[in-house]
């Protein structure tokens, strides 16, 4: 009887000590969440670190959760290239609703660690799923930017016209196309696209017109940057610098 007695008692323990264990790992997500929150980036990767060290290998809803907490303390951190390294897990192991979210989130990081072929070879991904999305198109925004102020236009210009050869072109593309050409010094070919971003009729008027002078303003045609920033500014408003460029091409432009 005795020997039952100790055989029951050491079970309970190991159930209460299987259980406290388990536990634990509730209580460092709680306590990360709370570091995170204060700002305490480091403590709070170390308390999710213990989170999930606490699990049992295998990935659920808790572990999940844990990971994009970890993924906003190290983007706290500006660890960028950790937090691209936890979207890609998040990406990997998610449901499938959900797996773009992730991705869009991993390139994001990957261009603010400046790791441009990285981010490309995400962003790729996500177009071939979902190429005319709204993430999509404001990663190939930032990617092309990324790629210009880095002295590559010539890869901005690729993605641009893989976008517009599959139908995916707005006027906020054709603008991106046409801020490409004017750093190569094509400034017909600028127009050109700004033409088609006008005739999109969608929300880059303002930019497209802006850029449209700027183009006439590098032929050196002082004359017609003149009319079209005078343009712009009836339509849009005339800022300091709006003005001081009216007032500079009025000297130029008799």
């Amino acid at each position: 009887m005795r020997k039952y007695v100790y055989l029951a008692a050491c079970m309970t323990a190991v159930l209460f000590l299987t259980a406290c264990a388990g536990g634990r790992k509730y209580e460092y997500r709680e306590e990360g969440i709370a570091r995170l929150n204060a700002g305490n980036y480091p403590a709070a990767v170390s308390l999710f670190n213990q989170a999930l060290d606490e699990s049992d290998g295998m990935v659920g809803d808790f572990e999940l959760d844990v990971l994009k907490y970890h993924a906003e303390a190290e983007y706290g951190m500006e660890d960028y290239a950790a937090a691209a390294a936890t979207y890609d897990i998040l990406w990997q192991v998610t449901e499938e609703d959900q797996k773009q979210g992730y991705l869009s989130r991993c390139c994001a990081m990957l261009l603010l660690d400046g790791s441009l072929e990285e981010a490309k070879e995400k962003y790729q991904t996500l177009y071939a799923q979902d190429r005319g999305g709204a993430d999509t198109l404001k990663l190939l925004q930032a990617l092309g930017a990324a790629f210009r102020e880095a002295g590559k236009p010539d890869e901005a210009t690729e993605l641009y016209q893989q976008a517009v050869d599959d139908g995916a072109a707005n006027g906020e593309l054709y603008n991106m196309l046409a801020l490409n050409e004017l750093e190569f010094g094509e400034y017909d070919q600028a127009l050109a696209f700004i033409e088609k971003g006008l005739a999109v009729g969608d929300g880059a008027r303002e930019k497209l017109l802006y850029n449209k002078a700027v183009a006439y303003e590098r032929k050196l045609d002082f004359a017609g940057a003149l009319a079209l920033f005078e343009d712009y500014a009836r339509e849009f408003g005339a800022s300091a610098d709006i003005e001081k460029e009216i007032a500079f091409l009025r000297t130029r432009a008799d």
